[in-house]
């Protein structure tokens, strides 16, 4: 009996297959026959489990993250190796301790262990639970998606990244920006918040936008993507359940002081740090549409200690060349504009996270901010006192007058400055191109 047992607990791969490992002679009858009818039940055959292409998201240096969509109650996993065959292929399941993570509408997963600016080939899989005795659990057989391949970031790897915002479910622009990026072949695109045409009202509107964009489902599949929080993705009754949705970083890149900031990022893409900040809604927490319970002010405050901390890490002190990301602008030059802190209307930029942040990405040399939220292209240059440069990405819009165009922020390193270019996919055309110098390593 406790032979069977141990044998049990440690054959999850062979329960799997169907064959589970009995010391017979030392069974009770009943349990005799228990395992019996176990082993004797047909390990089912079961389709339509995988409901999307894979998404990947949230890439570090030794590790890539994986969602899709899936069509029932189901466990999800992920086989990867370093060649096109999968051969040697090491097998992950969706992360849980000391259950595996088990959803009816969505698999993430996350290989670990892999190495910096290297090449993988993987294959996403599902299956579903059975119960041919009492409680006592069988997976179908595995239904798999198709062969895709990434490149994990690392200081060596392409120093290129793509940005797009404001997408808010508009599926012919959408399909603009998720082609572009494709043509530019960036090795990883920043969602630069408001994703969702307003809110989030049930679970089920995330998964949607985000594994079955109506246009470009599939986009993310060879190409890992950061969500980058706006204001619009705060909004609503679903908007708690984000991170059952959309995979936050893993747990041990920030520390338990930081265990809130589950999708704050700062690793090296290349010769360029990106680091992720998330300036939250773009009005006060005491204004009535936030409902009272909301405390973007203090998550603000936890993520410039956050971003202090970055700099003391050498791949990111070492950068040559540093961005961030942020929804809402840090920096507006109109002296009118509303700064996020009054309950009139909504923030142009985040005066608190400006006086907060700004300071310390002056203090680094930090060559460039690159926001959303406004819909309207704009680059504000370096001025006295704020040694970065901002530029904010436009919003959805193909009919809105010439001044109004979806766009694709482009950087890259090219004869060692970084350039960056703005892609107008209204009228096809460079909306605005700059170049920065390596930044004073201090």
């Amino acid at each position: 009996m406790e032979m069977a047992r141990r044998n049990f607990l440690a054959g999850g791969a062979l329960l799997a297959a169907g064959a589970v490992v009995k010391n017979a002679s030392a069974m009770m009858p009943l349990e005799q026959q228990a395992w019996d009818a176990y082993n004797a039940a047909p390990t089912v055959r079961k389709t339509g489990i995988i409901d999307s292409e894979p998404l990947l998201q949230s890439p570090a240096p030794d590790s890539m993250g994986v969602g899709f969509a899936v069509n029932c109650m189901s466990v999800g996993f992920v086989e990867v190796a370093d060649n096109p065959e999968l051969r040697g292929a090491k097998r992950f399941y969706s992360e849980g301790m000391p259950v595996a993570r088990l959803d009816d509408r969505v698999a993430l997963v996350r290989m670990t262990g892999l190495k910096p600016a290297s090449r993988y080939w993987y294959r996403v899989g599902a299956a579903a639970l059975t119960h041919p005795i009492g409680y006592w659990t069988k997976q179908t057989l595995p239904e798999w998606g198709k062969v895709h391949s990434f490149t994990t970031p690392g200081e060596e790897a392409a120093s290129h990244f793509g940005v797009i915002n404001d997408t808010h479910e508009k599926w012919e622009p959408f399909k603009l920006v998720t082609d572009k990026l494709a043509e530019l072949k960036v090795p990883v695109a920043i969602w630069n918040g408001d994703i969702p045409t307003s809110l989030y009202r049930r679970r089920e509107d995330i998964v949607r936008v985000m594994y079955k964009p109506l246009s470009a489902e599939g986009f993310g599949a060879s190409m890992p993507v950061i969500v980058n929080r706006g204001n619009h993705d705060f909004r609503g009754e679903a908007a708690a359940q984000y991170e059952s949705v959309v995979m936050p970083r893993l747990a041990s890149e920030r520390g338990a002081h930081y265990w809130q900031l589950g999708f704050n990022y700062a690793y090296r893409q290349g010769d360029i740090a990106l680091i992720g900040l998330d300036t939250g809604e773009d009005k006060p927490d005491i204004h009535p549409a936030n409902g009272g319970f909301t405390c973007f002010e203090a998550y603000r405050s936890v993520q410039t200690k956050w971003l202090a901390d970055q700099f003391k890490r050498p791949e990111i002190a070492s950068a040559p060349f540093v961005v961030a990301f942020v929804h809402i602008p840090l920096f507006d030059s109109d002296p009118n504009a509303n700064p996020g802190t009054i309950l009139e209307d909504w923030a142009s930029w985040q005066k608190q996270a400006a006086d907060e942040w700004g300071p310390i990405l002056n203090d680094n040399g930090v060559q460039l901010v690159v926001a959303g939220h406004k819909h309207r292209f704009r680059y504000d240059p370096p001025s006295a006192g704020r040694g970065w440069a901002q530029v904010v990405g436009g919003g959805p819009h193909l009919d809105q007058g010439p001044d109004r165009f979806p766009t694709v922020i482009e950087g890259k390193v090219e004869n060692g400055k970084l350039v960056v270019r703005v892609h107008n996919l209204k009228d096809k055309r460079i909306a605005g191109e700059f170049s920065y110098e390596r930044r004073t390593v201090r």
